[in-house]
């Protein structure tokens, strides 16, 4: 019997992309007959005809399917709300810009059917990247492997097969602020990577600004690190011992020298540097409990309005 393979794909203002993808996904499914496949690209609030678009391509193949959200949840409420939809003995998430090839499809699943729980894309290259966003990129990554234990690869993005097992315990975990490619990591199972050279978009602008770009950094360092809550006590300690270092310097110049050290000019610095190593912690576990407290809200990652192409 023939496996199922679901394609999640989150879809935001990508009218100019959603005909070749089509096509990509087509040509590479027709490839692989012995298989069978089921697209679930989730709608996450457009405001140009990409639903439209969606919607023709629904009803021209009935691999594809609509889950239309009722407003934007970002990347991670579309993933987590496809996902959810999915009833595939694997999963593939990609992005619908095409910097995700779905060509690449086809290792993954060779891969799969080798024995791996999880096949992920590590990029090599990016094309069509300004120096400063692959300035970013690079080294988000780099602090990110470092602060949660090197446990989550680098240069990986969410691109990549996973099967049913591990999708599954994806969807029965309630956290809200996600790092996806990090949770993957943390569940373990057998994982392996293929390098490929990322091309750049099809068409249309990137929806992820740096502003984005700085905030999934932040999920991944937050949801997997508790080193910067360390960071009181690291601090707390240094203070302590330049206190001490600067009280002995003092009474040496004042004992050896008889140089007084006027008293405003080093409490002002010590003032002030208390003050600016205060602030910084107060920040740190401001987003930790910001974080605590979304989670206890406990509302929905995403609101479905419509689907389409569902039996």
């Amino acid at each position: 019997m023939s496996k199922l393979i679901s394609i999640v794909i989150p879809a935001f203002n990508e009218e100019e992309v959603i005909n070749e993808l089509g096509r990509r996904l087509r040509a590479m499914m027709d490839g692989l007959p012995d298989h069978e496949f089921e697209v679930i690209i989730v709608e996450n609030g457009s405001i140009d005809s990409t639903l439209e678009k969606l919607l023709l391509l629904c009803r021209s193949d009935a691999r594809f399917k609509v889950v239309q959200l009722s407003r934007n949840f970002g990347y991670e409420g579309a993933i987590t709300a496809g996902l959810m939809y999915a009833s595939g003995d694997a999963a593939v998430m990609m992005c619908a810009d095409l910097q995700d090839p779905p060509e690449m499809i086809p290792q993954f699943v060779e891969m799969w059917e080798a024995g791996f729980d999880v096949v992920y894309a590590i990029i090599k290259r990016r094309e069509g990247v300004s120096l400063w966003r692959k300035f970013l990129y690079k080294n988000a990554y780099r602090v990110i492997y470092w602060l949660a234990g090197r446990t989550i690869p680098q240069n990986v993005t969410e691109f990549r097969l996973m099967d049913r097992k591990v999708y599954s315990i994806l969807n029965k975990m309630p956290e809200r602020n996600r790092f996806i490619r990090g949770i993957v990591a943390w569940t373990g199972f057998k994982q392996t990577g293929i390098p490929f050279e990322r091309p750049a978009r099809f068409a249309g602008e990137s929806k992820a600004d740096i502003v984005t770009a700085i905030t999934t950094a932040m999920n991944g360092i937050f949801s997997f690190s508790y080193l910067p809550l360390k960071l009181a006590t690291a601090m707390g300690i240094l203070v302590s011992l330049a206190s001490f270092a600067g009280i002995f310097v003092e009474i040496v110049l004042f004992l050896v020298y008889g140089q007084v050290v006027p008293g405003y000019y080093s409490t002002l610095i010590i003032v002030l540097f208390l003050f600016g190593i205060l602030f910084l912690l107060l920040g740190i576990m401001g987003i930790y409990i910001e974080r605590i407290y979304d989670e206890v809200k406990q509302r929905p990652m995403y609101l479905v309005e419509r689907k389409y192409g569902f039996d």
